[in-house]
């Protein structure tokens, strides 16, 4: 091979080749396995005779003209349409299928989504799906949720912080995937509460790194009776609440009471 030829081929490789896999659609399906519950569509080409829709039963079995019953459970997709087109040549019925597989309704792997979220609910995951997808899905964290999703996997728990997902400019790093089983909880929001000489004493949530002057400013700041000098934080040490003096800067932390002193002069 000349050099000229070598450079047409490698220049072939890096553009064509990339802009192929991008414009097939399979591939946007991922490794998604076919299961029970789930309706495939079947077609032969040139044979319509043969196209079958029908859901895998709890065995993962479908019943496919000409074959009976056909094992697709546990399979691709891709698998599948090999599977068939190998049993009807061998079967003598077709020289040469061209098999098409359509997943319809995806129905066997599911996850749940609970607790702060907008819609929660059970969701069928119709392809390989993030954390970050499956609450955009399932309408965004509720106004009472918190920052903490919960991923629970059989005995296994994990915690992740959405605001550090989502500021991630990596998209492999910040990527979590779900897998079928999983259960997805959003606590409630992790809350402060503000009393004394304030404009606006309430509960609040508590956001990352919040500190006292925060706090403040979210309770519509000191009101005209307000002493500067005396702040106080109400927390709960090892199960007794203490009274600590504070200044605008420390942080705060979950459940703590920020109470303003009244001025005397």
């Amino acid at each position: 091979m000349t050099a000229r030829k070598l450079i047409i081929a490698l220049f072939l490789a890096i553009w064509i080749v990339p802009i192929s896999f991008a414009k097939s659609g399979k591939e946007a399906l991922g490794d998604y396995l076919l299961g029970p519950g789930d309706v495939v569509k079947i077609q032969v080409y040139d044979h319509e005779d043969l196209t079958t829709e029908a859901q895998l039963n709890n065995d993962g079995l479908l019943t496919f003209p000409l074959l009976g019953e056909v094992k697709l459970g546990g399979l691709a997709y891709t698998e599948a349409e090999a599977l068939v087109a190998k049993k009807l040549a061998a079967g003598g019925f077709i020289k040469k299928p061209n098999v098409n597989v359509l997943i319809t309704q995806y129905r066997s792997q599911r996850v749940a989504v609970l607790g702060e979220i907008n819609k929660p609910g059970r969701y069928a995951l119709d392809s390989n799906t993030d954390l970050i997808d499956l609450v955009a899905i399932a309408g965004g964290v509720g106004p009472s949720g918190g920052d903490v999703i919960v991923i629970l996997r059989g005995e296994e728990r994990y915690e992740y912080r959405l605001s550090k997902l989502t500021q991630l400019a990596n998209s492999e790093k910040r990527s979590i995937p779900v897998q079928s089983g999983d259960t997805v909880y959003v606590p409630r929001a992790e809350l402060v509460y503000v009393f004394g000489e304030v404009n606006r004493p309430g509960s609040f949530r508590l956001e990352p790194k919040m500190t006292v002057m925060q706090a403040l400013a979210t309770a519509g700041g000191y009101n005209q009776r307000a002493s500067s000098k005396g702040i106080l934080i109400h927390r709960v040490i090892d199960g007794e609440v203490k009274e600590i003096p504070a200044k605008p800067i420390d942080l705060l932390q979950a459940g703590d009471t920020v109470y303003i002193k009244e001025s005397f002069f």
